[in-house]
């Protein structure tokens, strides 16, 4: 579950409980209604988690000037601090106050269903935070220099309007962890402006098609590089990322791999090239792994494959998730016995259970010219990915096993 709907869920079991309507209301945590409210609370020295609007986006939204109207100097014990559909525009009337906060004691600073089109330099105060979380405010544009001198360890963007990270617009501080920017309209990241400290980076669910190599080229402490649901039918170049656990390009467009992409790649766990178009059975020799991992998950499934070429392929270490791809039932049951040890737990799920094909009839050699029809494929997908949902075929509790300690708690 995302943090920002796990808070949400916190907020809504916090109003049932407290059942009041009151400016600032105590429970688990403050609950103020307006940023007035918030500024006039008469034990300010005791806050630790404060909310500040409305969960059900019923209260006013008001256009704010975080210097002027937060004052977080006075708050010695803050350490939480979500603003719930309250803002309808960001201000700022003063230049030069950001220093005036690196004292607080804020750690996560969450900022949730507000509309502020635009994030320029002066909006947000320089803050030491463990996660800045602006998921699902409407944001369009952050422009260059608004982040870049924050010290955040967790920016999280998703669920946004950006459709260009510009150069020197997000925090490119040694202590920039996580970024996230899942679920926007992104097509372009320009160069200088992703941090070199960065170790997980997810870009999934936008509309990007490339990406250029100098973006990726000092991101070398890189663990997780997540680009599922975009646009891509080439890899970017990732051959220099010799520190990455998780690869993740799945439902794309990728129809060819480059060969020795992860040959330097000692520390790698997982490698998802499900939901693409893959069609040649020497796609496992293309992805040419070191084998010195303990262990090795790589994921073709739901592509376009009819059989695999597995002579000059280690599958030491190895589950290979083949599921869903229209196998040639002529070759699949040899094929089938040279992977015997080397299913996935998906795969393994699917052939006992006995009632999903794994392959298809197709009789190329009676009718030369004749191709695999995609409808068919297409159909055989469906029918895959509606049993992949109650099957409990999911790689991402073991993503973050993996990735522990970047990733901390239970994160979806």
């Amino acid at each position: 579950m995302p943090f920002s709907n796990y808070i949400l869920i916190l907020i809504t079991t916090v109003f049932i409980s407290i059942g009041v309507n009151c400016k600032c209301s105590q429970s688990f945590i403050t609950i103020c209604d307006t940023f007035e409210d918030f500024k006039n609370h008469d034990d300010s020295d005791t806050l630790s988690e404060v909310m500040i609007g409305s969960e059900y986006g019923t209260g006013t939204m008001t256009s704010v000037d975080f210097m002027e109207q937060l004052k977080l100097s006075s708050y010695h014990k803050l350490s939480t601090l979500m603003i719930v559909h309250a803002i309808n525009k960001l201000e700022v009337r003063r230049y030069g106050y950001q220093c005036r906060y690196t004292g607080s004691p804020l750690q996560f600073f969450i900022l949730h269903g507000n509309i502020f089109k635009t994030i320029e330099p002066h909006h947000f105060p320089l803050l030491r935070l463990k996660k800045l979380s602006l998921a699902g405010n409407n944001i369009e544009q952050v422009k260059s220099g608004a982040l870049k001198n924050h010290e955040i360890e967790n920016l999280d963007l998703s669920h946004n309007f950006l459709e260009v990270v510009e150069s020197e617009s997000l925090p490119l501080q040694d202590s920039l962890i996580i970024l996230s920017i899942r679920n926007n309209n992104l097509t372009h990241i320009e160069h200088g402006s992703l941090s070199p400290s960065l170790q997980s980076l997810n870009l999934d669910h936008n509309k990007l098609r490339y990406i250029e190599n100098e973006v990726l080229e000092n991101l070398l402490s890189l663990k997780e590089l997540t680009l599922s649901h975009n646009n891509f039918n080439v890899i970017p170049k990732i051959s220099h990322l010799k520190k990455l656990v998780v690869f993740d390009i799945s439902y794309n467009a990728i129809s060819t791999l480059k060969e020795d992409t992860f040959k330097n790649m000692d520390d790698l766990k997982l490698v998802d090239f499900s939901n693409n178009r893959i069609s040649s059975a020497s796609v496992l020799e293309w992805i040419n792994t070191p084998g010195k991992q303990p262990s090795l998950t790589v994921s073709l499934a739901l592509n376009r494959l009819r059989d695999l070429i597995l002579d000059n392929v280690s599958l030491q270490n190895q589950a290979l998730a083949l599921y869903g791809n229209p196998w040639d039932c002529n070759t699949w049951p040899q094929l089938k016995m040279k992977l015997a040890g080397h299913e996935s737990e998906c795969d393994s799920k699917f052939l006992s259970n006995g009632n999903m094909p794994y392959c298809i009839n197709f009789r190329a050699a009676l009718y030369p010219l004749s191709r695999l029809d995609e409808g068919d494929v297409d159909r055989f997908h469906d029918t895959f990915r509606k049993s992949e949902r109650t099957a409990g075929c999911v790689l991402a509790p073991k993503k973050y096993e993996w990735l522990y300690p970047i990733h901390k708690g239970c994160v979806v």
